[in-house]
């Protein structure tokens, strides 16, 4: 039992005051980080030796990238603040005690009141409506980084297999060019070739073999590049099958439709995030206005006072006559100000983006177009015309050797021209407005 100025409070209800103070608290366990295990589970996510195509690389990024990944937990904090938003203020409960020292037989005031907040202003809905709002925000900036991420994996599939496609090219070459380096020591055997062209061959052969696309550090730093990228272990035991056929077109397909016009830029994820939030500013600014406005505070009182129980109601209000919540609104003004522009100016990078893509695009694919059909053509035609006359006897072994390298050059310019294309295309790709959108 509890006794304070000769009244006895019963000890459940000293209970049942505290339980319902600490149920409003909540607790957080610690989380440490168990390195060990964090390891263990990052070189676990792939054990057995798989074969990873590009459009399986891409859904394995989706997966396990962690940037992505950091942004979705992100998002996740921004649902559970829009989910906690919009609340009335809790109750404050307020209790006086005065003693009379010089008093008769009832020297104890007792005084007790709880006060509610009427939210009149509507602040809570509006504090509501802003953090739904920068929580689409979130989920449009983890769409957009999805699609950079994507974007990223077809760019680094694409130096992988332009690695591949050089090597492959290198091997024929170099098969070609042993051939024609056993016809050249016969030749200088014979005493119809100086022993230059053949020592030429030989330095020649071994500069190809050195420079191996696959084996040199730039592309072993791509495919750790890559395995980064994707989220997994630099050690994995994957393969990549960047011999299948691509399709440059998968990006566009999954983005949606290009722009037509500069104002479709405006529904891209970019623009509609920085959209998302200026909303949310707006409104964010709206509460800070109706913050200017009273709140009124409404509630029972309760006191003791010469030996007799008393009972009222309380009411009371700010007077906003000097502060007025101007730090607040004026701070959340050049917030909103500040949204709207980055919204202004995303858009215009966007079609600056897209008019520098285009013109980017159409440059690759006449350098393609260029290399396959007219000079790579003309190589490949010069050096069979040469090779049939070296075959009838009305050429030299070296112009049909100088023939084949002219057109082993021009067919690896023609691989680069074509990595180019690609990535012009995924380029313009990213700046797609369909899509999913959050």
């Amino acid at each position: 039992m509890f006794r304070i100025a000769q009244r006895v409070f019963p000890a459940s209800l000293i209970l049942s005051v505290g339980a319902v103070i600490a149920a409003g608290c909540r607790s957080i366990a610690p989380a440490p980080i168990d390195w060990p295990r964090e390891a263990a589970a990052w070189s676990a996510a792939v054990t057995n030796r798989v074969t990873l195509t590009a459009a399986s690389a891409r859904d394995l990024a989706r997966v396990l990238n962690p940037e992505i990944n950091a942004l979705r937990l992100s998002r996740q904090h921004a649902d559970r603040e829009a989910l906690a938003a919009g609340w009335w203020e809790d109750p404050a409960f307020d209790l006086e005690s005065l003693r009379v020292l010089r008093g008769g037989p009832h020297p104890w005031i007792l005084g007790a009141g709880l006060r509610f907040s009427l939210p009149l202003s509507g602040v809570p809905g509006l504090e509501k409506r802003t953090a739904l709002a920068y929580a689409r925000a979130d989920a449009l900036a983890v769409v957009a980084a999805e699609r950079e991420l994507l974007a990223e994996v077809e760019r680094r599939w694409l130096a992988c297999a332009t690695d591949a496609r050089c090597a492959a090219a290198q091997e024929a070459y170099l098969s070609r060019l042993a051939e024609r380096e056993r016809q050249v020591a016969a030749l200088v055997a014979a005493g119809e070739l100086p022993p230059d062209e053949r020592e030429r061959l030989a330095q020649e052969r071994l500069t190809l073999e050195t420079a191996c696309p696959c084996c040199s550090a730039e592309a072993v730093a791509r495919r750790h590049a890559l395995l980064r990228t994707l989220g997994l272990h630099p050690d994995a035991p994957v393969e990549l099958d960047v011999g299948a056929v691509q399709q440059p077109d998968a990006l566009s397909a999954a983005f949606g439709a290009p722009p037509a016009t500069d104002l479709d830029l405006v529904r891209h994820p970019r623009v509609q995030e920085r959209l998302a939030r200026f909303e949310g500013s707006e409104e964010a600014l709206r509460a800070e206005l109706r913050r200017q406005y009273p709140e009124l505070e409404l509630g029972p009182l309760a006191g003791h006072e010469e030996g007799g129980a008393r009972a009222g109601l309380g009411v009371g209000f700010t007077l906003p006559l000097w502060n007025r919540n101007r730090r607040g609104v004026a701070a959340a003004e050049s917030a909103r100000d500040s949204t709207r522009f980055e919204a202004v100016t995303a858009w215009r990078a966007l079609v600056a983006e897209w008019r520098e893509a285009r013109a980017a695009l159409l440059a690759a694919e006449t350098l393609e177009r260029r290399l396959r059909e007219e000079r790579l053509a003309a190589a490949q035609a010069a050096a069979a015309r040469t090779e049939r006359l070296y075959g009838q006897g009305e050429a030299a072994l070296t112009e049909l050797i100088a023939a084949e390298a002219a057109v082993y050059a021009i067919h690896e310019a023609w691989i680069e021209a074509g990595r180019g294309l690609d990535e012009a295309r995924i380029r313009l790709a990213l700046l797609a407005t369909g899509g999913r959108q959050e």
